[in-house]
This record gives structure tokens, C-alpha cells and sequence, in this order.
């Protein structure tokens, strides 16, 4: 039976959202072996600007840094599939992390994930994925280094004045 291009956009399109959920799943839980597990054995994460872990071993151990220490929540959403074939697709998505703390949920930051996965023993699998942080607490110290720079935020002296 031959699959039409909408079967195949169909079913990378649920397996790649299946990665991803259960990727935020297991990082949220602190399950590095279920969160390494989802990537093929020479796997890529990457956060950028931070660490690069190469391979399932790199990577659950890698992630075992990032354990939590407080209930948190990665909500990952506008995902789409940006390219496709019957064993590899793209992806990008967004997403808001948010951390429990003693005054409730706040969000900590916010950021992109570009994903390339392939199709692995039947399932599809992380090949490559690049955490790119956009704003909040933990990149201020980033965007002060880049400030000025390409791709980085703009000069201060260009920023309109905070509001009262």
C-alpha cells in the first residue's frame, strides 16, 4: 500500500508532537534516562550559548544538572512542522518555562526549540535539538554580553524609557 503525502505529514506530524510532550514530560519529572532515551544513540541537545551534549550518555548526564529542585512546568506550544519525509522532519516550537515558588507559579523564561528528528527503530527521535532562550531571569546576563551585537538586543541608548 503506497502512503500519500498528507499520510506521511500525518504521521511525522504525531510523532514528532509525541517526542516533544514527552520530552517536556521527562525533563519536568527529572527522568534523564527517559529524556535521553528520546534521542538516537549520537543524538545532539544543544542549549545555545550554554552546553552542547553529544550522544544519550552526554545527555542524561548533562540533564542531570538541570534536575529540579522545585516543581516546574516547560509548556511547549506553536510547534510546527516545517519540513517532512518518511523518515526525517523539522520543527520549531515555543516555549515558557515556569517554576513553583512560594508565591505560586511565575515564568522564568521563554524561548524556542529547533528540532530535527528521524524516524529511529519505528519511533521518532530527536537527532538534533537547540534550546535557543529569548528572555527572562536566567539569559540577563547574556543579553548584557551580546547587547549591541547581531542578533543580540538592541543598546540601551535605543530602547524606548520604562514606563510609570
Amino acid at each position: 500500500m503506497s502512503t500519500t503525502s498528507a499520510d506521511t505529514e500525518a504521521s511525522a506530524a504525531a510523532g514528532v508532537h509525541r517526542a516533544i510532550a514527552a520530552y517536556a514530560q521527562a525533563l519536568d519529572a527529572g527522568r534523564t534516562d527517559d529524556l535521553a532515551d528520546l534521542f538516537v544513540p549520537d543524538g545532539v541537545a544543544e542549549i545555545a550559548g550554554m552546553a552542547a551534549f553529544e550522544g544519550r550518555d552526554a545527555i542524561r548526564e548533562g540533564f542531570a544538572g538541570f534536575a529540579p529542585a522545585a516543581p516546574q512546568l516547560h509548556l511547549v506550544a506553536n510547534t510546527v512542522l516545517t519540513s517532512y519525509t518518511d523518515e526525517e522532519a523539522t520543527a520549531v516550537s515555543d516555549l515558557a518555562f515556569f517554576q513553583r515558588g512560594e508565591s505560586g507559579w511565575t515564568v522564568q523564561l521563554v524561548g524556542r526549540y529547533d528540532d530535527t528528528l528521524g524516524l529511529h527503530d519505528g519511533v521518532w527521535k530527536f537527532r538534533r535539538r537547540v534550546t535557543t532562550f529569548r528572555h527572562g531571569p536566567a539569559v540577563a546576563s547574556y543579553d548584557l554580553a551580546v547587547e549591541g551585537q547581531p542578533g543580540g538586543p538592541p543598546s540601551r541608548s535605543r530602547r524606548r524609557p520604562a514606563r510609570a
